[in-house]
């Protein structure tokens, strides 16, 4: 009886302290075109997964690039407490990316760097070059190319901006000190300038090698500050953007609807109910022609908010050689109306936007 109650009294003390022990972590892993994704959460690695795949699209629907030969490689997530939120290693041959996320928020942007490093790494080492050789500028180009094939309006949104600010130094885009946007501006306006895509495939692949190539990407004439604001403002000039922001339909607006004109007393700003009054004349017919062009070619690119502002002027446009002074009257008076309520509105938007910052 002793010998019994001890081996009993011995096995539920075994299986109380097996109990105990916390379970072993999991891993998951997903398989991609990129290599392949460990981690401790299947949402978080159907995340990474979605950055790798739109990466190979880019590479293989705008590039052209030729499928790459080993070596292989894996993105590992790795716990929060890691020193650095991004390491590229050459382990044996094999290419790693460890990454550690750190925020919701900045996750996108973590992982389009951590694929785009990956991508690049496997380039060097398959040329025996070290894994993390490749230049700053082509890192933050491929990264935020990788973002614009997740969300396209993010291209419209750096267009915008790169026609909003000023050029970064040739120099801080080339060592990846300046903003995203104009990594992704350089690598546009440098491949404007490549041409075919062979010769983008070979730039590509020799700045992953750590190769400096700008010198002889132009035959004429090198890469300088000079050559890199031209070929800048020469893609921010050839690419009109399909949408405008509220601010630039607000002053896209004011400059259609402001008209100059002499009438013998030099030029004199005028209103449209002052300017009907001259509506005979062949300048003022000619002008208001081709204001009701412009504003019926652009009308469909205005944001939602200054939509209505826009119609109202063209009611009062196309309605200036035929309507009675009294009904253009009202038509001006319903477009004064429907710009002040948009611009209302869009300081509205904007104080959510300062507060939702603030929070």
């Amino acid at each position: 009886m002793h010998r019994l109650f001890l081996f009993w009294l011995t096995l539920f003390g075994a299986l109380a302290h097996a109990d105990s022990q916390p379970p072993e972590d999991r891993i998951f892993q997903n398989e991609t075109s990129l290599g392949l994704i460990l981690g401790p959460d299947v949402a978080e690695n159907s995340f990474v997964a979605a950055h790798c795949e739109a990466l190979q699209r880019y590479l293989q629907q705008i590039i052209m690039m030729p499928e790459l030969p080993p070596p292989a490689a894996r993105i590992e997530i790795i716990a929060a407490d890691s020193s650095s939120p991004l390491t590229v290693l050459n382990k044996g041959g094999v290419v790693v990316a460890q990454i550690q996320i750190q925020s919701a928020s900045q996750a996108s942007s973590q992982l389009a760097e951590a694929v785009s490093r990956l991508w690049l790494g496997r380039v060097a080492v398959a040329a025996g070059k070290p894994v993390d050789g490749s230049q700053p500028w082509l890192r933050q180009a491929l990264k935020s190319e990788t973002l614009a094939m997740l969300r396209p309006a993010m291209v419209d949104a750096w267009y915008r901006q790169g026609r909003a600010t000023a050029p970064a130094r040739l120099r801080d885009v080339i060592e990846g000190r300046a903003p995203d946007f104009e990594a992704f501006l350089f690598w546009r306006a440098l491949r404007a300038e490549l041409g075919g895509a062979s010769e983008q495939v070979r730039v590509m692949i020799a700045v992953s090698r750590g190769e400096d190539v700008l010198r002889e990407a132009r035959p004429t004439k090198p890469w300088d500050e000079e050559a890199w604001l031209l070929a800048r403002a020469n893609l921010l000039l050839t690419r009109m953007p399909p949408s405008l922001s509220m601010q630039e339909s607000a002053d896209a607006l004011r400059d259609i609807s402001r008209f100059i004109f002499d009438f013998g007393k030099g030029d004199t700003v005028w209103d449209g109910p002052a300017l009907v009054h001259y509506r005979e004349a062949k300048g003022v017919k000619i002008a208001m022609a081709t204001r009701w062009s412009a504003l019926q070619r652009e009308i469909l690119r205005q944001n939602p908010v200054y939509h209505n502002a826009w119609r109202a002027l063209g009611s009062w446009l196309e309605n200036f050689e035929t309507a009675t002074p009294e009904e253009l009257n009202e038509l001006w008076g319903n477009y004064l109306r429907e710009r002040a309520a948009a611009e209302t509105l869009q300081r509205e938007v904007k104080q959510v936007l300062v507060d939702s910052n603030h929070l």
